[in-house]
């Protein structure tokens, strides 16, 4: 349609300029013309101007035909109105000032057949130029409203796209649920005829390859932390249970009583060694108790997956 709508517009311009230059090409022939002028009459409606009065009729003939094929609001009918109504001011300014004149500005007449002809032949070009401008105006304002509504396409294409996928999900899942429902009727109705309960597998059992709980290999690094924390516990418990003062500042601010004297620890080389066992067992036992674990994780891993 804008291929189209330029085209038009495009010849109707070509024949805007051909119609302004044929104009323009009576308005110099008529350059060494004189007018005619004729005679004052007491009623302005009937003198007669043969240059306005021509182009009144030309664009009264134009406008008798454009109201066959348009109606009153398009702008090739305004537009001629709009000339008719200025050329008929102008033609009550003209007598107006003919009759300021004097009378003697109306003897010399010249009745000039050709120069007639081509006042007619002028308005006439007058007002096809002025059909010409409404229309090209006419072109100009429909180009512009569809280019702005072209611009509009991409995203009402997109906008049309996104509702013929969300339309076909819907109705994908509508026409599930009447499958469903469908069948679902059918089922009740054949339990209504029959009259007897029927009894029908929907899952038949099977025996599951993994126990459901609890979660072993979740289990025993949670029950080996849980031995440690218990183990913590109970130390810190009898700690506090048999409490000890290692020096005589702790003993002083317990008891309130003043302290006579220490007595230092002496720590002999096999009491030294005696501990660092102690410490060695310590760290291999908490290391094999935390290897024990892993390996029992690992190896129940292996054996469940």
């Amino acid at each position: 349609q804008i291929a189209q709508l330029n085209g038009q517009l495009a010849q109707a311009k070509l024949e805007l300029r051909e119609a302004e230059n044929s104009r323009d090409g009576m308005q110099r022939q008529l350059v060494g013309e004189e007018p005619v002028l004729l005679p004052q009459t007491p009623n302005a409606s009937n003198v007669s101007i043969p240059e306005i009065d021509g182009r009144i009729d030309a664009l009264k003939r134009n406008l008798d035909d454009m109201m066959q094929r348009y109606t009153d609001k398009h702008p090739d009918v305004i537009g001629a109105r709009r000339v008719i109504e200025q050329l008929e001011q102008q033609k009550l300014e003209e007598v107006e000032a003919r009759r300021k004149a004097g009378p003697g500005q109306f003897g010399a007449l010249n009745s000039n057949p050709v120069f007639q002809q081509m006042k007619l032949s002028l308005a006439e070009s007058e007002s096809r130029v002025a059909s010409m401008r409404a229309r090209v105006s006419e072109y100009e304002s429909r180009l512009a409203q569809l280019e702005s509504s072209a611009k509009m396409l991409p995203e009402l294409e997109a906008e049309m796209t996104q509702l013929n996928r969300d339309y076909a999900v819907h109705k994908t899942n509508y026409d599930s649920l009447v499958a469903r429902r469908e069948s679902a009727n059918i089922a009740v109705e054949m339990d209504n005829q029959s009259g007897i309960a029927e009894f029908r597998l929907i899952d038949p059992p099977s025996l599951p390859v993994k126990p459901s709980a609890p979660n072993r290999l979740l289990l025993m690094p949670v029950a080996g932390a849980a031995g440690l924390a218990i183990g913590l516990a109970l130390t810190f418990l009898l700690s506090q249970l048999r409490p000890s003062f290692v020096d005589g500042r702790s003993l002083r601010e317990v008891t309130g009583l003043p302290v006579l004297g220490t007595v230092s620890m002496l720590s002999t080389p096999e009491r030294r060694r005696a501990r660092l066992r102690g410490l060695f067992a310590f760290g291999g036992g908490l290391a094999g108790f935390v290897g024990a674990i892993g390996i029992a994780t690992v190896v129940l891993n292996i054996i469940q997956g």
